[in-house]
């Protein structure tokens, strides 16, 4: 419902914050009405960030996400990938059955190199658990949803006559989200990382990255 809103404390091992994440508006895409989520201001979670200013609308049992979430794959190099209608949580799903999928290229350019990045984006959802506890609260009901970004990065580069492999194939965002029952996402658990291949040039993107972050509920208003 409009105005319905989730609070959350983000403790991260480099950032902190506290997001404010909540329903705007209806909002027409296709021929689909959703709920368009906004945060009060910059988002600094993974899940707050990945809802904010998309649509999320009910498909029987199921939420789906339609827009464009901006990946934190590294500070100075985000990455946005659009989904339509992507499964993100599924209420009588089976433990470890995939929700959904998708895949794609994206080219730009970063530091004038064209860069060309493959990902798998896919939701999976894992244990169901009759109680879950955080931040001295207790929940009754909760599923547990695992989201997985997998990327691979090629550069096109002059005078090399072919694609150069600036990052294998790798799970660089593995983020769980603890859905309660009649309350939305209580918790997130997410870790960025990630590892570039030896170059024969340098990139202006440290060589590895890696991030440790949660999304704690901290207040809620849900009708």
């Amino acid at each position: 419902a409009a105005g319905n809103y989730w609070v959350y404390d983000v403790p991260g091992s480099i950032q902190n914050g506290r997001d404010s994440l909540y329903v705007a508006n209806d909002t027409v895409i296709g021929s689909n009405t959703y709920k368009k989520l906004k945060t009060r201001f910059l988002a600094t979670g993974f899940f707050s960030g990945a809802m904010s200013n998309n649509g999320v609308r009910a498909s029987g049992d199921e939420l789906v996400l339609s827009g464009s979430a901006a990946i934190p794959f590294s500070e100075d190099f985000p990455v946005t990938i659009a989904v339509s209608d992507f499964t993100i949580f599924k209420q009588g799903a089976a433990a470890n059955t995939l929700l959904d999928e998708v895949s794609g290229t994206i080219t730009q350019q970063y530091e004038g190199i064209p860069l060309k990045l493959n990902y798998e984006l896919g939701t999976t959802a894992k244990e169901n658990l009759a109680t879950y506890s955080i931040n001295n609260q207790t929940y009754t009901n909760v599923k547990r949803v695992e989201t997985v970004l997998n990327l691979e990065i090629t550069a096109t580069i002059e005078g090399i006559p072919f694609p150069l492999t600036i990052m294998s194939a790798q799970d660089v965002v593995i983020s769980s989200q603890y859905y309660a029952e009649g309350i939305g996402v209580v918790h997130v658990v997410t870790d960025f990382q990630y590892e570039l291949g030896q170059l024969p040039f340098e990139l202006p993107i440290p060589q590895t990255g890696s991030e440790s972050q949660e999304e704690i509920l901290v207040d809620y208003s849900v009708e």
